[in-house]
């Protein structure tokens, strides 16, 4: 009973199973023509249904852009105009595949206008047809006209055409200049100018005699789609004189008044449908006039997009070797062409025996084969457009066969894995997957990551270990069952779960890399190491040793051992591998080629140069930049110099000193060796920038003073001294310096002579060498020593006042006579004859008096004596004034021993 309950639960299964299946069909077709902007991104989507897995392909003007897939969109992610153009997809699955109805993607873009001025002449009178520059573009470019500058609006004389033509009727002087266009696509903005027409009217003042009617611009044979909002002919004509000028125009003969604009030039037919087609003609009559007219005609042709008349059946079923007849019938303007396509291809008629076009369109098959079974596709086509129709063929009364099974396989988790199921019979067997009594894929279901294939096959991806078990396909159809089973075994996949790390040892350290791996316990692993793709000799190499776990050590590591190491695993259950890279660190190699020379720029500085040193495998932290001035040990002048930099400039050096330099690199191992010395460079010398130091001045005689020095800092000497200038002059007068050049470095004094009596004095000193001379010192200032007066008292004048004393008067000598400082005056009287001398000394005077009074007293009386007068100074006595014989009175008794000075008198 059990037996019997499952067979017929099989049974039911497979019966749903062949009903489920459905063939695919468009639940939408695309629109006729679909406009986009360059660079724009573009999707187009194949909107069908049926049997799942359904498979999709893309054409573009016929040729195949993808290969079928899942993937039922097709992007251009950036728009050009080369990618305009039919586009359709192809939709399939166990069914049979279909074509849909093509879209027109067109692409709007504007180009540039030729290049290059033009230049036309026209006869006075004549009708002027200047053409726009071409230029290309999508859709055509709204045109607007200029000359000179201005808008050219249409008006009687002129006419702008469908075809963006300017016509200028009945031309005259005037209508000659400079003619351009500028040109709007309205669809992405673009704004072009063109180059100028430059239009020449010849003829000029001849007379004005009637010309007669000519058509310029004649109708076109004009083909429309029936429902598109309008359509405009247009005639342009041109006679003289233009205000008599009358354009007619006629259908099929017909006089026609509605739609003419423009001038009459113009005639405009909306919304046009089948009765709105015939001929049109348009007559230029010149009014009042014998001339004849002239007519010009042209086909109006609407066209009518395909519409099915009869379609088939979505699904015809028909028996093995008989007839079937599938319809399909079209009408449209003009009568639609009909081409049958089987799964998306085309049915050469012509070239099949069995396969016979009938003349209302429907295709008739005989003989039929089981291979006969797909979708058949019926198109439609004309000028307005296409339609298709389908239906499923199913050729009947073959059993399922499934001509390719399954095979029991092995496959690693992770990978994946195709059981085959390949089957024949009429109507197509639909397939069915299972696993044990759980449905993994049919036509109505799918479970993920089981995928079935177009061929009937199962698509296992990716595989886990649980999906480890017996598989059976399933073929059904009306006529019966097949089926056949396989086994799959998932072995656990081989991983490399702890990589090797990248690292970085310090070289003569020793260097680990691990390569922990996690694998099925049914398979074997064997550990393969490589050194930049070449396989490590572990054996041959006593320092390198790998262990069980797979982990490579490497000791005493050296520049040798850098590079990039790979871990291979090898096993039944899969290969896996992973890199790591070493880097062996060292100290920094020295800074290469260093220069030393003079800045340019700069004074007292020195430009220094080398090359970046290998750096050891890890970055320079910075330089060490050492110094040796005038041969004196290395001191570190830059403890610290930029790592990027090769070139630094040390300032603030001493001229006349020689300077060697040398540097060393430094990074996180420590610091390398110094680079070579540089050459010995010397710094040129330079004027003494400081003075003399310790400069003192002391007068020595009352022509003289000793000046004395100390040379400058030693620092500040800029190179060997040469000797000393000495300049000086007058303290406080407009006067110029006076030098004294000493030659040698030696002597630190000199004696200036020479000089004027009691006179003070600026004296700087300044120290020279080589390069020149250099600061003079601060001024000091010295006074010669004092001499004596040159000139006596002035307006002396001697008088007894008694017996016993003499009043002197007196006026004191300039000053700048004294010659020092007046320390006062001597009053003398002595006897004619006599060498003894009576003196008396003043104080010192008081030179706010202007005449000076004095006293002799303690004389004889009634003696005569001579008298005179004299000033002194430290050094000595002036000249006496000029001797006055004065005789003492008789017995008048006056002050005794006594000496005064009386105020101003």
């Amino acid at each position: 009973g059990f037996l019997i309950w499952t067979l017929l639960t099989l049974h039911q299964i497979r019966a749903a199973r062949a009903q489920d299946d459905v063939s695919p069909y468009f639940k939408t077709e695309p629109v006729r023509t679909q406009v986009h902007l360059e660079g724009n991104r573009l999707v187009l989507t194949c909107m069908a249904e049926g049997s799942w897995p359904l498979e999709f392909k893309w054409l573009h003007n016929s040729r195949e852009l993808t290969k079928f897939s899942l993937e039922y969109r097709y992007m251009i992610t950036s728009l050009d105009r080369t990618h305009a153009g039919f586009y359709r997809c192809i939709v399939r699955n166990r069914m049979g595949a279909l074509l849909q109805r093509q879209t027109e993607v067109q692409v709007a873009y504007m180009g540039s206008f030729e290049e290059g001025e033009k230049h036309q002449s026209v006869s006075h009178g004549e009708a002027a047809v200047i053409h726009a520059p071409r230029i290309a573009s999508f859709p055509r470019p709204q045109v607007t006209w200029f000359r000179d500058g201005r808008k050219i609006p249409p008006s009687s004389r002129i006419a702008i055409t469908l075809e963006n033509t300017l016509v200028i009727l009945s031309t005259v002087a005037p209508d000659a200049g400079r003619y351009y266009v500028q040109a709007v696509n309205d669809k992405n903005g673009d704004n072009k100018t063109s180059q100028p027409i430059t239009l020449a009217v010849e003829n000029v003042g001849g007379p004005a005699d009637p010309i007669a009617p000519t058509i310029i611009i004649p109708p076109k044979n004009t083909s429309v789609v029936a429902g598109t909002s309008e359509v405009t002919l247009e005639c342009v004509a041109n006679a003289r004189p233009l205000i008599k000028l009358h354009i007619i125009w006629k259908k099929d003969g017909m006089l026609l008044s509605g739609g003419i604009s423009d001038h009459n030039r113009r005639l405009t037919i909306p919304n046009p449908t089948g009765s709105d087609a015939g001929y049109y003609e348009c007559e230029a009559v010149l009014r009042s006039s014998s001339v004849p007219s002239v007519v010009r005609g042209a086909y109006l042709s609407v066209l009518e997009p395909p519409q099915f008349v009869k379609e088939p059946e979505r699904h015809i079923t028909a028996e093995m070797e008989k007839v079937v007849d599938i319809p399909c019938r079209a009408k449209g303007v003009p009568p639609p062409s009909i081409t049958w396509y089987k799964d998306a291809a085309v049915v050469e008629v012509e070239k099949l025996a069995r396969f016979r076009q009938r003349s209302d369109g429907g295709l008739q098959i005989s003989g039929l084969v089981p291979d006969d079974t797909g979708m058949f596709q019926c198109f439609a086509r004309n000028a307005a457009g296409e339609v298709q129709t389908s239906t499923y063929l199913a050729v009947t009364s073959i059993a399922p066969n499934i001509t390719r099974g399954p095979l029991d396989s092995t496959v690693i988790d992770g990978m994946s894995v195709v059981l085959a199921c390949e089957t024949s019979g009429a109507p197509r067997p639909a397939i069915t997957w299972q696993k044990g009594e759980r449905i993994l894929a049919s036509g109505s279901v799918q479970l993920p990551r089981f995928t079935p294939l177009e061929s009937g096959s199962l698509l296992i991806s990716p595989t886990h270990i649980s999906d480890a078990g017996t598989y059976t396909c399933l073929a059904t159809n009306s006529r019966g069952v097949d089926e056949a089973s396989a086994d799959l075994v998932v072995w656990a996949r081989t991983r490399i779960t702890k990589p090797p790390q990248d690292q970085s040892v310090i070289k003569g350290t020793q260097a680990s890399m691990v390569c922990g791996v996690s694998h099925d316990p049914r398979v074997t692993v064997r550990y393969i190491w490589e050194k930049d793709g070449a396989t490590l000799g572990v054996e041959s190499n006593p320092r390198i040793r790998l262990d069980r776990n797979g982990s490579l050590h490497i000791s005493q590591t050296w520049s040798g051992d850098i590079g990039t190491y790979t871990c291979r695993v090898i096993s039944a259950g899969g290969n896996d591998s992973r890199s790591a890279h070493l880097r062996v660190r060292q100290l920094p190699h020295a800074p290469e080629h260093p220069v030393a020379t003079l800045s340019t720029v700069e004074r007292r500085a020195i430009n220094l140069t080398w090359t970046k040193p290998f750096d050891g495998n890890s970055p320079l932290l910075r330089y060490v930049l050492e110094m040796s001035e005038n041969n004196a040990p290395w001191t570190i002048l830059l403890a610290s110099v930029d790592p990027k930099a090769t070139s630094v400039t040390v300032k603030g050096l001493v001229p006349a000193r020689s300077y060697q330099f040398r540097l060393c690199a430094v990074n996180d191992v420590g610091k390398g060796q110094f680079s070579k010395d540089t050459e010995r460079v010397s710094l040129p010398e330079e004027p003494p920038t400081a003075p003399p130091q310790n400069v003192i001045a002391s007068g020595r005689t009352n022509q003289s003073i000793m000046i004395q020095w100390q040379p400058p800092p030693e620092s500040h000497q800029n190179g060997i001294l040469k000797g000393y200038i000495i300049r000086y002059c007058l303290a406080g007068l407009p006067v110029g310096y006076q030098f004294k050049n000493i030659t040698d470095a030696d002597v630190n004094n000199l004696l200036l002579e020479d000089l004027i009596i009691w006179t003070n004095y600026e004296i700087e000193v300044a120290a020279y060498n080589s390069a020149g001379l250099g600061v003079y010192s601060s001024k000091v200032t010295e006074w010669t020593l004092q001499g004596v007066p040159t000139v006596p008292p002035g307006n002396v004048h001697a008088e007894a006042t008694n017996s016993t004393t003499i009043r002197f008067t007196w006026n004191a000598p300039s000053p700048q006579f004294i010659n020092g400082i007046n320390q006062g005056y001597k009053l003398i009287a002595w006897e004619p004859e006599q060498e003894e001398e009576v003196t008396m000394v003043t104080a010192r005077p008081n030179f706010q008096d202007s005449i000076h009074v004095g006293f002799v007293s303690g004389l004889k009386k009634f003696t005569e004596y001579f008298t005179s007068v004299l000033c002194f100074t430290t050094p000595g006595d002036g000249p006496r004034s000029a001797p006055q014989l004065v005789r003492t009175h008789e017995d008048v008794p006056g002050p005794v021993g006594h000496l005064s000075f009386s105020e101003i008198l």
